[in-house]
């Protein structure tokens, strides 16, 4: 009988084996296309936002000028990233990744029908009325330019869908990665490869096309803006609906419930066991020449007094060590969001026509000689320039995948995550300072060259530019991209691998927000050297007589220094010494041995050989910590029997 029944248990295991495996891949596959749709309505949104508030959805002149469009631009993006953290909370603690996810997808719709109903001016007047008093009262001059038209409309509208993309944004990758169901940590390196493959795709298209169809209006399309709105949110339904439908296929995890008081009692007792000991001093129990001085967590562990489990502790110590490398993040994110502010402000003021011409009313001259003749003239919209960091990324990550990253493993070489993060920040570096050359030489022949000098007719707003081809652009879009790459990638593998399980989402939200508060220090940035390098707020839209390129040399020496401190901090971390207390009697006498024996790498002997022998149990303790710090430094590094460059 046991010889009958072994193949019938094996096939049946094999089936449930082949089933569980059609469920992971029907449920990963669903979770890619909700991410691709998503990134392309939220793409399609940010790209060209800039120049939505900039030329106005409504009749008449132009509504906002360049510096309220750039602020409302990183109010956007900051509110998106920063809700993330809340999002993630969410999630952990009370409704699970995917009702959450579900409750994002219904904001991200209604905010995307507010703004297609303000592309059209459907909107209250009690929200958006001073846009209506361009068409209504168009006999009545007014000598001063409007000021934002639609403030609270747009405001509201950018809000709403912030939040409902942060709440989306932390929750779809941890869920995706969930329905793996393994530690396997190969599928889940190929998870997040095409997981980021899947958001470049998204924004390819929201950017190519949609993008395409609010700034020129083709063909039926009479206003672009309402048009690539409505197509944005035809796919925001599409996504929610496919995504609700698949709820058999997942693998659905309870939320773990907060965190946030353990961490909170965690810091607060080793915080008060730290005071008690500056006030009263050490124990006798501590007198131990071999005593090694707990660190300042630790003071909550129940061996040295506390009250908690090693395990809770560690994932707080976790959660600081990752938060000191997001931080390290924020310049990078500074640079990356210039993408949609400042490289837009700067591509508006270039020739972006396939024909080019000199004079100042060589745009208007060649539309009629276009005419003349019966030949089209295509203009390249501004935000079609990001498509380069796009195809950059969609051809190299496959690339990389399962060619480059091989080779390097055959050959005994891999690069851990911190230091494909410090690889980032030099191409980061290399764009923005590539950008800030390139506005150098476009401002020069504004104010030399009054032969360079073209208007272009975007919408209904006239910019001034000079006759420098939007193409010269690429390089600065293709280094953001290599940038990215490296440090936006390997931040969100290292966010999710090295994240302690029980809070997770919100990890990943924290991940998230950190580029929020790029993007929010982005606004404060641009108001703060706004009196001196962009002051120019006569001619609305117009940074020629600006100094945009010094800030963009600004953010490059920020990313620089940043770059300095991230190298020589993972420097001190990886070669710094643990203290050892010693006695007030002896410390005197023993400090000269104990630091002459230090050789300064990770292993060396730091005391000498008759001190250990005199104590040998501290050692082993001492040791025991040690092995578990270097258990979590591998597992943050790759490390392995190859090579790893941190």
């Amino acid at each position: 009988m046991p010889s009958e029944s072994t193949p019938l248990l094996h096939r049946h295991h094999t089936a449930m084996d082949a089933r569980e495996v059609q469920r992971q891949r029907v449920a990963t596959m669903v979770i890619l296309l909700v991410l691709t749709l998503e990134r392309l309505a939220y793409y399609a949104l940010v790209t060209n936002f800039f120049l939505f508030l900039n030329k106005g959805p409504w009749e008449g002149p132009q509504a906002w000028n360049s510096l309220d469009a750039m602020n409302a631009v990183f109010v956007l993006a900051g509110v998106s990233y920063i809700s993330a953290l809340l999002g993630g909370y969410i999630s952990d603690a009370w409704l699970g990744r995917f009702r959450t996810m579900v409750m994002g997808f219904l904001m991200y719709i209604l905010g995307y029908i507010l703004l297609t109903l303000m592309a059209i001016d459907k909107l209250p007047r009690a929200i958006c009325g001073s846009g209506a008093s361009f068409s209504d009262s168009p006999d009545i001059e007014d000598p001063s330019p409007p000021s934002s038209p639609c403030r609270a409309a747009v405001y509201i509208s950018v809000t709403i869908v912030g939040l409902g993309v942060g709440t989306v944004k932390s929750n779809i990758a941890p869920f995706g990665a969930e329905q793996l169901n393994t530690a396997n940590p190969q599928r889940t390196r190929t998870f997040f490869n095409w997981f980021y493959w899947c958001i470049n795709l998204g924004s390819l298209v929201g950017v190519g096309v949609i993008s395409y169809i609010e700034q020129d209006s083709p063909g039926v399309c009479k206003n672009g803006f309402f048009c690539g709105y409505l197509i944005a949110t035809v796919c925001l339904v599409i996504a929610l609906t496919i995504f609700v439908a698949v709820y058999p296929c997942y693998y659905i995890a309870p939320p773990e419930g907060s965190v946030l008081g353990n961490i909170a009692r965690i810091i607060w007792e080793a915080l008060c066991a730290m005071v008690k000991q500056c006030r009263y001093g050490r124990s006798e129990n501590d007198q131990s020449p071999l005593h090694v001085e707990p660190r300042f967590l630790d003071r909550a562990k129940i061996r040295y007094g506390g009250s908690f489990h090693e395990s809770a502790v560690d994932d707080v110590r976790a959660l600081g060590k990752l938060l000191s490398v997001f931080t390290a993040l924020i310049p990078y994110w500074l640079v990356y969001f210039q993408m949609e502010t400042s490289f837009q402000a700067q591509g508006l003021h270039m020739r972006f026509s396939i024909h080019g011409g000199n004079g100042t009313n060589s745009t208007l001259d060649h539309a009629s000689m276009y005419n003349e003749v019966g030949v089209s003239k295509f203009s390249v919209p501004a935000a079609w320039l990001t498509l380069f960091n796009q195809l950059f990324l969609i051809g190299a990550i496959p690339l990389l995948t399962t060619f480059l990253y091989p080779v390097m493993d055959r050959a005994g070489i891999r690069l851990s995550m911190l230091f494909r993060i410090g690889i980032g920040m030099v191409f980061s570096i290399l764009a923005v300072m590539t950008a800030g050359g390139l506005e150098s030489y476009r401002v020069f022949l504004w104010r030399t060259d009054n032969s360079s000098h073209i208007e272009q007719i975007v919408g209904n707003v006239t910019y001034n530019g000079v006759d420098i081809s939007i193409f010269w652009q690429i390089p600065q879009y293709v280094l953001v991209g290599a940038a990215e790459f490296f440090a936006s990638i390997a931040g969100l593998e290292f966010a999710y691998s090295a994240a302690p399980r029980t809070f997770q989402g919100m990890i990943m939200g924290l991940f998230y927000t950190m580029e929020g508060v790029g993007s929010l220090l982005g606004t404060s940035l641009l108001w703060l050297v706004s009196p001196f390098w962009l002051n120019n707020t006569t001619d609305f839209g117009n940074i020629n007589e600006n100094h945009l390129d010094f800030y963009l040399y600004f953010l490059g020496v920020l990313q620089f220094t940043t770059f300095l401190i991230y190298c020589g901090s993972l420097y001190m971390q990886r070669f710094s010494l643990r203290p050892i207390a010693m006695p007030r009697s002896r410390r005197r006498r023993r400090v000269g041995v104990v630091t002459g024996g230090a050789r300064g790498a990770a292993g060396s002997p730091l005391i000498p050989d008759d001190l250990a022998e005199e104590d040998g149990e501290d050692i082993d303790d001492d040791e025991d910590e040690n092995d578990e710090e270097t258990e979590g430094d591998d597992r943050l590094s790759h490390h392995g029997n190859s090579q790893v460059l941190l």
